[in-house]
């Protein structure tokens, strides 16, 4: 397989420039090996994120060194797929956790008893950042059928949690409107 290294040095480059590398790098799905340095699969996608990145850094007088590389064997190759697997494990360990943190949240409210309509539109707005996280790990890693079961189903607990807070919502509504 072949790969991008990216080596960045940013020391005069603003912290939202480096956020803005950062998110770009991410979105690649790139392996980080160590602090600026990046592998990412040589696709022409990521040539052209590097490319940015390195328009960018140079613009602020920073450097970014690009190499093409060739994995040299099997052994190495297999290094290389466990670190990108050990990532995408992360972000799903991530998503799930947000997901948890989510369910909690409304339960919490759930509890409370009060069911306010400005509350159910704010857990729909995070319900929708967390689907649109849910699908944009899907389409960057092209997660195979069993990771993409664990985020469908930890998704879909979220949305069923919110749909009882909503019918608690409009209860509260006729309720009041009798």
């Amino acid at each position: 397989m072949k790969w991008i290294l990216l080596i960045i040095k940013s020391t005069n480059v603003s912290s939202r420039d480096r956020m803005f590398i950062w998110r770009n790098i991410k979105n690649t799905a790139a392996v980080s090996l160590s602090h600026s340095v990046y592998l990412l699969h040589d696709t022409e996608e990521n040539r052209v994120t590097a490319s940015n990145i390195e328009e960018i850094v140079h613009e602020r007088n920073g450097e970014v060194l690009q190499f093409f590389a060739d994995t040299f064997n099997e052994e190495k190759e297999q290094k290389l797929n466990k670190l990108i697997a050990e990532e995408i494990a992360a972000e799903i360990k991530e998503f799930s956790n947000e997901c948890e943190y989510f369910i909690s949240d409304v339960t919490k409210r759930i509890s409370n008893k009060k069911f306010k309509v400005f509350e159910l539109e704010e857990l729909s707005d995070d319900i929708h950042k967390l689907d649109r996280w849910r699908i944009k790990l899907i389409q960057k890693h092209s997660l195979d059928t069993n990771n993409t079961g664990i985020l469908n189903k930890e998704i879909r607990k979220c949305k069923e949690r919110l749909n009882e807070f909503e019918e608690k919502v409009l209860q509260k509504g006729k309720a009041a409107g009798h």
